[in-house]
């Protein structure tokens, strides 16, 4: 063999390795065509963007009950059917028979009161009202609102703020929220809660969220200042009209005759046209078709459930539930209605995974979260213990919270181990540019081939145990003006990186543009996006600050007004 054949050889034998490496594990090419197939068809104008309880919705539910039959999943909803029906709101509407009277004092309904989101949907009461000022009962701060004070039966007075105002370094900061304090009050027997302040900047939405869940007590606002009058007896009548529609979640079943079961979920609804709320659109009415959200979680329901029956001796320790959940988008109520049903209680389960948005994993960062991993040691083992190549995926970021905007968290409320997959936060988020053109389908397929790796890890570990996590504060913060931007959720450097800039909102007429890193706003520094939201949460709207940025190498100071 002469020298250039050999030299051609050994470049043949090169490249096929090159090859080989690059070769694409647990099939994830035709994993890939599959996914792209699924999310094509779910995520097409013909679904109309799957807004919950609507035609289109039904048909997205068809959808995936077909893909369980071919499968081989078993129905494993009502009737020997792959369905569980639940009523969703589609209306919820003060009527005008809602009435308060403080003392003698007559109120006018929107005018001077109105109902809040949090409120039960019925309810009378005519008795005793007490006032207790802030409504803040916190021994570690020294602080009794309720000492000597005998709330049971009786209706609560509560001042809309908090002392010292709501900002970043309040040490009152988490009895900021409006639910958190209504709910207090209901702890210590109170019959209802009426928010008071004069402070139009203070003042809450009248707007009725449409959500089945609620603090289970009336709650209203007023607006008048009560703390300086001795307002001692109330009257209400409340009742908020409520039109609800059926929606569909899908579940499909597969039997090992395990003692436990893994519940795998995703929920398959979305925005419609936005007409429910939630839409980021610059222009109202366009379809939203929710590529990313979620009919790629909706794929990777389809994904897992055949790769366990494919290979079930890998998974046999568990029985598996797949459930496509509805009205995710208008409050998880799909999931909270799954975990308090008679098929939840059929089922001894072990934990749940839950597939939200793992579509869009970027091709730079390669950045996969994994949030809630807080909620069993047993997330942390199994994430140490399974290994992936660098070149799919740079770097799995974890959150401990068991408490977030998917499903996973009615698992975690309801004490059961619960984590959530996540490729991140984009600029298509909620909007109708969320369509199948932006997915990375070679990025999803990984991600589902990693999630599978993590399953069959599980299914080493026998009955995992749970734990209580940290509660986010944020989440009971008040947000009373924008930025307007996207935050960069997997960003892990010193600041809050901008993933996002809208159009003719504060930070767009600043200067502030995509790829910024916001690491100062006022006197404050920020160093990652909790700071971000608690320095936020101190202004209110015409308020000026300045916001210092790096950009590229150079940073730089835009002054903001809200």
């Amino acid at each position: 063999m002469n020298i250039r054949l050999i030299l051609l050889s050994h470049l043949a034998f090169v490249i096929s390795l090159n090859v080989w490496a690059q070769k694409p594990h647990f099939g994830e090419k035709k994993r890939s065509r599959r996914i792209t197939k699924h999310i094509t068809y779910l995520a097409s104008d013909e679904l109309g963007g799957r807004l919950s309880a609507s035609d289109n919705d039904r048909k997205s539910a068809e959808y995936i009950a077909k893909q369980y039959e071919r499968i081989g999943l078993e129905p494993a909803g009502e009737n020997d059917s792959y369905y569980q029906f639940m009523s969703t709101p589609d209306l919820r509407l003060a009527k005008s028979n809602t009435s308060l009277v403080l003392d003698e004092y007559v109120l006018k309904l929107f005018k001077e009161f109105y109902p809040l989101s949090a409120s039960s949907n019925k309810g009378a009461y005519e008795g005793e009202a007490v006032n207790v000022n802030y409504g803040i009962e916190d021994e570690g701060l020294k602080h009794h609102d309720y000492q000597d004070k005998k709330v049971s039966g009786k209706v609560v007075l509560i001042k809309m703020d908090i002392p010292g105002g709501v900002h970043p370094h309040n040490r009152y900061i988490s009895w900021s929220g409006i639910e958190y304090r209504a709910t207090y009050a209901k702890s210590k027997g109170a019959k209802a809660v009426v928010y008071y302040t004069d402070n139009e900047e203070l003042q809450p939405s009248g707007t009725l969220a449409k959500t089945l869940d609620n603090a289970g007590i009336p709650i209203f606002f007023v607006k008048k200042d009560l703390s300086s009058l001795d307002v001692t007896t109330a009257r209400f009548n409340l009742d908020i009209l409520m039109i609800t529609k059926i929606a569909n979640n899908v579940l499909g079943f597969i039997d090992n005759q395990a003692d436990q079961t893994v519940v795998v979920g995703a929920h398959h609804d979305h925005l419609g046209r936005g007409q429910k709320g939630g839409s980021l659109a610059e222009i109202p009415g366009d379809i939203h078709n929710g590529a990313d959200d979620n009919a790629s979680g909706v794929a990777g329901l389809f994904e897992i459930a055949q790769a366990i029956i494919k290979k079930p001796k890998k998974y046999k320790n568990n029985n598996y539930l797949f459930i496509a959940f509805s009205g995710e988008e208008q409050g998880l109520i799909g999931s909270k209605y799954f975990v308090k049903s008679p098929l939840m209680q059929k089922q001894n389960v072990n934990f749940m995974i839950n597939m939200d948005m793992i579509g869009h994993l970027d091709s730079t960062k390669k950045t996969l979260i994994i949030n809630g991993v807080g909620s069993s040691p047993e997330w942390n083992k199994a994430i140490s213990e399974v290994s992936y190549p660098t070149r799919k995926i740079a770097k799995i970021k974890t959150t401990e919270s068991g408490i977030g905007a998917s499903d996973h968290t009615s698992f975690y409320l309801a004490n059961i181990p619960a984590v959530h997959f996540f490729t991140g936060q984009h600029q298509h988020y909620h909007k109708p540019s969320d369509d199948p053109s932006i997915i990375n389908y070679g990025g999803e397929a990984f991600v589902i081939s990693y999630m599978l790796k993590i399953l069959q890890k599980a299914n080493e570990y026998g009955e995992f145990s749970f734990t209580e996590t940290k509660k986010d504060e944020p989440s009971r913060m008040n947000f009373k003006v924008t930025l307007g931007i996207m935050p960069d959720y997997i960003f892990d450097g010193e600041g809050m990186r901008v993933d996002g800039v809208k159009p003719e909102r504060p930070g767009s007429k600043a200067g502030m543009l995509k790829g910024d890193i916001i690491i100062g706003m006022g006197d404050l520094t920020i160093a990652n996006i909790q700071d971000y939201m608690k320095a936020l949460s101190s202004y209110n709207k015409n308020d000026q600050t300045m916001v210092t940025i790096r950009r590229n190498k150079e940073v730089k100071v835009l002054n903001v007004t809200f």
